[in-house]
């Protein structure tokens, strides 16, 4: 069998009892003889629409491309394309400094505290809040935060 599944999303991705990277393309060979035998399904379209509709249900996790597919829908293939520049890059995360959180407002505080779990900065952006005027209500956020935190780790 012609063709290939695609994980099409930024993230790995748990599937046909084996993990399956960004991008990584496993041949549908290897899935027929997986699941095809055991399920008795007829290689070719059969068992890719079986693919499609029961195991890889979501079209924008998973691109299913079989070489019939591929003759028919030429049209489709350009869309697929463009889904595919669609997925985001992976995500860099930016190290928080204890200026980003006394400088935060309440609104962004709220959403930011609950993810924060390294006590030492949350320690020290008290500490600056602290000396800061109109930071009363991020130094409440700030000590609640803090006192969980020293709880759990208990």
């Amino acid at each position: 069998m012609n063709g290939y599944v695609v994980n099409r999303s930024a993230l790995w991705r748990h599937a046909m009892k084996r993990s399956i990277g960004p991008g990584h393309k496993i041949p549908l060979d290897e899935l027929y003889k997986q699941y095809g035998e055991k399920h008795d399904l007829k290689e070719g379209l059969p068992f890719v629409e079986w693919l499609r509709q029961i195991k890889l249900k979501d079209s924008s996790v998973w691109k299913v491309v079989y070489e019939d597919d591929l003759s028919k829908k030429k049209v489709k293939v350009v869309q697929d394309k463009k889904a595919e520049d669609l997925v985001s890059p992976p995500i860099v995360k930016k190290e928080l400094e204890v200026s980003d959180i006394v400088n935060m407002s309440v609104r962004e505080a709220r959403e930011a505290l609950k993810k924060m779990t390294d006590l030492k900065l949350l320690t020290y952006a008290y500490t600056e809040a602290r000396q800061l005027s109109n930071k009363d209500t991020l130094c409440v956020m700030l000590r609640k935060r803090i006192q969980v935190l020293e709880i759990t780790r208990r």
